[in-house]
């Protein structure tokens, strides 16, 4: 049932994946419309002197770069509307602050957020502006919870609940109770967590915000789960999977196979523990990579829209000289001669500045192509590096088995001698030699280094084997990878070279190898 259901998931991720694709062409095709009318409404209010107008314009393009990810423009726009002198105490200054804040609080910069958030607090209480009040208190209540200061974190949030419940909004409700709950849940208070989030959910329920409503079912399944209630909680985490696959919401859907993976895990089921976790990191990789791709091609078309404009302008530029060119020709003939050795300086220097330009970019290439050069001789070296060091790991251990070894025997040649104390004594210690022989605290140690250096080694061996290897068969696997020769790995092994042909003659029985192909090149290859 597991699988089926694994197989679901990823079905519709992919078909997520293949509109989403579709959707990200179609916002990116229109970044260049919504740019350039932008830019047009904003050039006529700067034109026009019109400051309200204008002030408006700077927060849609702000608006617009932060919802493309260029962070810096959009605190650029957002501050260029905040330093116009019309607006100095009124509901859009303090939604610029509330957005300057935002942005910090999402880049972690919390001190910066506190600063905008209590000028829009400051400001919002000084016009009696109830809402704008409420959303700081909550915002600054985050802020010091992200700080770890739960008691301020708590007096902002209350403060901002009671606010709520005046304006009977049931979206800040919600917002601030699960902002509650997750500050209780911080402090390991998980029963008045799950009072807050029940709280919570009673108030989302009355909204049409599903995915808050996700979220707050997730909260609530873990904070059943951290005081022992597995049942209730896993009740509450499958209604979030099931809201997030109906919603197609592939965050909260992630976030709710990894809470199941917990709830499998601490109930020791561990076989969904991991299908679950497998699914939640494939869902997570996947949001990533649309995230990523969405991000690269906002930028890019970002890019192509202002390069566009300057283009325009250049032309536009361009048009008005040879205009006055035309006019000076048609009005003054006689100073023809000097036009056209102006003409011809300007494109003199024009192909200078391209042919400076270029010569620039070529620059730019080759100092790229040099840092990729070094970086890979870097990572060469470093290879090389680790290389050397498990061969020299695997020498040491050759060496210290071997004189253990010598060590051993000579004891044991010792205990013929008739001193019985002596003899119990010398027993003693080849016991001891002999279980430090057998460790195997130094082979897990030296396959540590050796997935360092061969990360895909033993996953790509896998697909070869007939049947599974054993570890002295593994171990064989990673000293031949090393290029060892029989005696040096007999000595490792402590066995005897004989035992090494025997122990190839059965790996070889357990892979997919042809007759002609040595084993040692065939492990090299891996």
């Amino acid at each position: 049932m597991m699988r089926y259901c694994c197989f679901f998931i990823f079905f519709l991720l992919n078909v997520s994946r293949f509109y989403g694709q579709q959707d990200e062409n179609i916002a990116t095709s229109n970044v260049d419309s919504v740019f350039f009318k932008l830019k047009k409404e904003l050039s006529t209010a700067l034109e026009n002197n019109n400051d309200s107008l204008a002030v408006i314009k700077y927060i849609e393009f702000a608006d617009f770069y932060k919802n493309n990810g260029a962070v810096n423009e959009a605190i650029l726009n957002y501050q260029k509307a905040l330093s116009y002198p019309s607006p100095k105490a009124d509901t859009l200054v303090v939604y610029l602050n509330l957005q300057l804040g935002a942005i910090n609080f999402s880049v972690k910069q919390f001190s910066a957020a506190k600063t905008y958030y209590f000028e829009a607090l400051h400001i919002s209480e000084s016009i009696n502006y109830i809402k704008g009040n409420a959303l700081a208190e909550s915002a600054l209540g985050s802020c010091f919870e992200k700080q770890q200061n739960y008691e301020k974190a708590l007096l902002h949030q209350n403060k901002s609940l009671k606010l709520f419940e005046k304006l009977e909004d049931y979206n800040g409700l919600a917002l601030v109770n699960e902002n509650i709950g997750s500050i209780y849940e911080d402090k390991l208070d998980f029963k008045l967590a799950y009072q807050y989030f029940k709280k919570a959910l009673t108030y989302v329920v009355l909204t049409e915000d599903l995915d808050r409503q996700i979220n707050i079912l997730n909260n609530l399944g873990d904070s059943k789960r951290k005081v022992g209630d597995f049942s209730e909680a896993l009740v509450y985490t499958l209604k979030a999977k099931d809201l997030a696959l109906e919603t197609n919401n592939s965050h909260q859907l992630e976030s709710s196979y990894k809470d199941l993976s917990k709830h499998y895990n601490l109930i020791n089921d561990f076989e969904k523990a991991y299908r679950s976790l497998q699914i939640s990191d494939s869902i997570r990789d996947q949001i990533l990579k649309s995230q990523n791709i969405q991000q690269v091609n906002s930028l890019q078309a970002l890019y192509d829209a202002k390069n566009k404009q300057a283009k325009i302008e250049l032309l536009t530029k361009e048009k008005e000289v040879a205009k006055v060119e035309e006019l000076l020709l048609l009005l003054v003939i006689i100073i023809l001669i000097v036009v056209a050795v102006i003409v011809f300086i300007y494109h003199k220097k024009k192909k200078e500045n391209e042919l400076i330009s270029q010569r620039y970019k070529q620059q730019i290439l080759e100092a790229d192509l040099e840092k990729k050069k070094i970086q890979e001789e870097n990572l060469q070296r470093e290879i090389a590096l680790k290389t050397t060091s498990l061969s020299q790991y695997s020498l040491h251990l050759a060496h210290k088995n071997k004189i253990l070894t010598q060590v051993a025997n000579t004891l044991s040649n010792l205990k013929g001698r008739k001193q019985m104390d002596v003899q119990s004594k010398l027993t003693a210690i080849v016991t001891e030699i002999n279980s430090g022989l057998s460790e195997k605290q130094e082979w897990e140690q030296f396959m540590g280094y050796f997935q360092q250096i061969h990360p895909s080694f033993f996953d790509r061996l896998k697909e070869y084997t007939i049947e599974e290897l054993s570890p002295s068969e593994l171990r064989l696997c990673m000293l031949l990878k090393l290029n060892l020769s029989s005696k040096e790995v007999a000595s490792i092994l402590r066995i005897t070279p004989d035992s090494i042909r025997v122990a190839r003659y059965r790996l070889r029985k357990k892979l997919k190898i042809d007759s002609g192909e040595k084993l040692t090149r065939f492990l090299h290859q891996l």
